[in-house]
């Protein structure tokens, strides 16, 4: 089961980038790459960076 949902993720996730690149380039042309990259990017820098308060701490 789990991994049919890591399947299913990764699908929509490249799904999902090829829609919002689509619309992307036919609404603001290809120089909105770089900083939708740039948004994508301080996204999952700070979701990695909250998820540092979380993680699995080493058995002693």
């Amino acid at each position: 089961m789990a991994q049919s949902m890591l399947v299913t993720a990764w699908n929509l996730a490249i799904g999902g980038g090829g829609l919002l690149g689509g619309i992307l380039l036919e609404t603001l042309g290809s120089s909105s790459f770089p900083w939708a990259l740039l948004i994508l990017m301080l996204l999952a820098f700070i979701v990695s960076w909250r998820a540092k308060n979380h993680e699995f701490s080493p058995k002693k």
